[in-house]
């Protein structure tokens, strides 16, 4: 339990707090620490942005850097996966008193390859095999292959973080990947117990892009719907995480069989617009069962003064939303695809700008 009264709340409603972040500093210095005594941060989520803000704002990877003869790629792979070793570690005592709900530290597969299952699949079970800890997840993009790649990561035994959601429809697929995946686990004798799962919905850029368009529109009308798709989407796939595992035959037979289910986690939960109140997208989503993984800056604001109170989900509220969207002409699905698409292009960079930087210091 998080001594911080605030963060305790937010878990004690069913929230599982999990950091935006990790580098060597944070874990070397006992912050990372820090944040699991006292304000309940019980995960961590990596991404590509991520580790380039580790690796080059720090010298502390610079001696493996130069180690051996092996490929930049191989190298950026070494370094992500000793971090992510080292960060589940210092969660295994969270993992095994949660019974392995919780203590994830997510790494994710090259977003150069979010078009190709195969690579993914083949990059999902090296990365696994390399960090040897059962509280890991891979992260796998919620493109058409990669809840090909997920199904098959997660009927061998391989956790996995589906990432890059947006709309109800990646949702959907993500559940579907999961389940028919985890029913692949069950007839094939796979070890249930340490097998987890999440669905990372991004939240904020919602907002983000949704607001630029209803500025552009201008009318009274579209500047009243500022600031509520983001919500009013996750609102609805929350609805959508609760009828599919109360009511799914597959979910049925699973939970029979032990397995958990994969819960819903808010993503992208800093806010950009500094009108908004820094704790919008924490605590306007506080359910049972979910996970946000928040930037430090975001946690911190949660710390000091978040409400973690449950939230009052208005599902017919949410419709009307996206319904008064699509009548001004923004679809708030294209809009998912293309944040998407985005999302795996910074990605990308990020990526492909570590591999620069290594291979200038090797």
């Amino acid at each position: 339990m998080a001594k911080n009264e605030n963060m305790a709340r937010l878990e004690s409603n069913g929230v599982s707090v999990w950091l935006d972040s990790l580098s060597r500093d944070l874990m070397g210095s006992g912050k990372l620490q820090s944040l699991i005594d006292e304000d309940g941060v019980c995960g961590v989520t990596t991404n590509p942005n991520i580790f380039y803000k580790a690796i080059h704002g720090s010298s502390l990877y610079d001696e493996e850097i130069k180690e051996g003869e092996r490929s930049a790629s191989d190298i950026l792979y070494g370094l992500m996966v000793k971090d992510v070793r080292s960060a589940c570690d210092i969660f295994r005592p969270t993992a095994e008193k949660s019974d392995w709900v919780n203590g994830r530290v997510s790494l994710e597969v090259d977003p150069n390859i979010s078009g190709d299952s195969e690579a993914m699949i083949a990059s999902a079970q090296k990365v696994w095999e390399k960090i040897e800890r059962k509280n890991a997840m891979v992260k796998i993009p919620a493109t058409p292959a990669g809840f090909e790649a997920a199904r098959f990561c997660i009927g061998h035994g391989i956790s996995v973080n589906m990432t890059l959601l947006f709309s109800l429809p990646h949702y959907q697929a993500a559940v579907n990947a999961f389940l028919e995946g985890a029913m692949d686990a069950l007839r094939s004798d796979v070890d249930l117990r340490p097998l987890g799962s999440v669905a990372s919905l991004f939240v904020s850029r919602i907002d983000t892009k949704v607001d630029a368009m209803l500025d552009k529109i201008g009318t009274q009308e579209a500047l009243s719907l500022k600031g509520k798709a983001a919500i009013a989407n996750a609102t609805l796939a929350y609805g959508l995480f609760e009828k599919i595992f109360s009511s799914d035959p597959r979910w049925a037979e699973l939970e029979r069989a032990g397995v958990r289910p994969q819960r819903l986690l808010w993503a992208s939960t800093s806010v950009k617009n500094p009108a908004y109140p820094d704790c919008l997208y924490v605590d306007s989503l506080v359910a049972p069962k979910t996970v946000n993984t928040m930037p430090l800056s975001t946690l911190e604001a949660e710390a000091d003064h978040g409400k973690g109170e449950p939230s009052d989900f208005n599902f017919d509220e949410s419709r009307r939303v996206i319904e008064g969207l699509s009548a001004l002409g923004i679809d708030i699905e294209k809009v998912s695809e293309d944040l998407q698409k985005d999302g795996i292009d910074q990605f990308k960079d990020s990526w492909n700008s570590l591999i620069s930087e290594i291979e200038k210091k090797m």
